[in-house]
């Protein structure tokens, strides 16, 4: 049985983290009492505590587990499972004041850092010592590494690069009795309390608190490139994925969007996106650090498009067209909650081979039952979003 925050916990959690950083009133815990999971009834924390440090966190911790108050740890609050949502009040754990970068290691391709900092921030500042962090969510400015951890979070790059899980190489977390746990490090081989590590990736918060994580960062391409390719035959459309994957072709990015998703993107954000009238879309990126290397795979990948049926092929290598595709990518989820607001989330997972027979089956219903679907998402490892749209 769960205890309720009294006034005199508040007063002690005060004491912990400052008067300001503990919020009691409705109108500012609101914004804490829900992510951006859209089937999700909100649920209000009793509390709401931003600590800036590893001992507030532990105190914190330490005070909950001894008053069974239960904690909910929260990020950027951008997820899509209810990870970061109170479901029985208590205390909601804002880490978004723990938002710094502690070390950012060249010589040895790591990072330090601790949970609040941004997906975005990070690749910003790697970037400015020419290193690159792959793992790219579409809410990456607004989401934490500390909640991607916890989310075992992937993106659009995960063809390549792989997803979060990949990089993590050291975390420190804190228990509900304060006790505080350190795995890895700085190193890139470790065979001996990695388990700690994997048993944190997803959990949603729900076994520790984690307070700092060691970020693996890969050496930034010189040259990137991004295709759009237009498709009116589901069929050749998935065939071509296959196809690229199979012939030794290593794009970064391999993603599906359907005609209703392009032309939502495009009303939302009130630009034209190219072959709007296509059935769908396959977005490709690619990277590397010779412009000829580069040049040479994307002039195969559009041979084999062109050879299962694309309706064209648009390069865009310069930034300006390549950020205009990834502003359309990243409000995909926006823009379909602007429109429809009472629409159902679905994140499937299939083997990249029948994502085909996938879509057809979700055709098949949408018929049937007269209902509409959006189809979107990572082609190039089976991960599909399919969102309900109700009327």
């Amino acid at each position: 049985q769960y205890k309720k925050v009294d006034m005199s916990i508040i007063t002690r959690l005060m004491q912990i983290v400052g008067e300001k950083n503990v919020l009691t009133k409705d109108e500012e815990k609101e914004s804490y009492s829900h992510d951006e999971t859209l089937d999700l009834r909100r649920y209000m924390p009793e509390i709401v505590l931003k600590p800036n440090n590893r001992n507030q966190v532990r105190d914190i911790l330490i005070l909950a587990n001894k008053e069974r108050i239960p904690i909910t740890p929260r990020g950027g609050g951008t997820g899509l499972s209810g990870g970061a949502v109170p479901l029985y009040g208590g205390i909601l754990l804002s880490l978004e004041r723990m938002n710094k970068i502690l070390e950012l290691d060249k010589e040895n391709m790591m990072a330090v850092l601790e949970p609040g900092v941004t997906n975005g921030e990070l690749q910003r500042q790697v970037e400015k010592y020419e290193l690159f962090y792959p793992v790219n969510p579409a809410s990456l400015d607004s989401c934490t590494i500390g909640g991607n951890v916890a989310e075992s979070a992937g993106g659009a790059n995960a063809v390549k690069y792989g997803i979060t899980k990949n990089y993590v190489c050291g975390l420190e977390a804190v228990l509900p009795t304060g006790k505080t746990l350190r795995a890895g490090g700085k190193i890139l081989k470790n065979a001996t309390n990695s388990q700690f590590i994997d048993i944190l990736l997803g959990s949603e918060g729900t076994l520790a608190v984690i307070t700092e994580i060691t970020m693996k960062l890969v050496p930034l391409p010189r040259v990137k490139v991004d295709l759009i390719v237009p498709f009116d035959d589901l069929g050749g459309l998935c065939g071509c994925a296959l196809k690229i994957i199979n012939n030794r072709l290593l794009p970064t990015t391999i993603e599906l969007m359907d005609r209703l998703t392009i032309k939502t993107c495009g009303e939302f954000l009130q630009k034209e996106l190219p072959f709007s009238d296509a059935k769908a879309h396959l977005w490709i990126g690619l990277d590397g650090n010779k412009k000829e290397e580069v040049a040479s795979m994307y002039q195969s990948m559009g041979e084999i498009c062109l050879d299962k049926g694309a309706l064209d092929v648009f390069v865009a290598e310069d930034k300006p067209n390549r950020d205009r595709i990834w502003q359309a990518r990243q409000s995909i989820h926006e823009a379909l909650v602007h429109f429809n607001p009472k629409m159902v989330g679905n994140d499937i997972v299939v083997p990249r081979s029948k994502v085909l027979s996938l879509i057809k089956g979700i055709d098949s219903l949408s018929r049937k039952h007269s209902v509409s679907f959006a189809k979107f998402g990572h082609l190039g490892d089976g991960n599909i979003h399919v969102y309900i749209l109700q009327k």
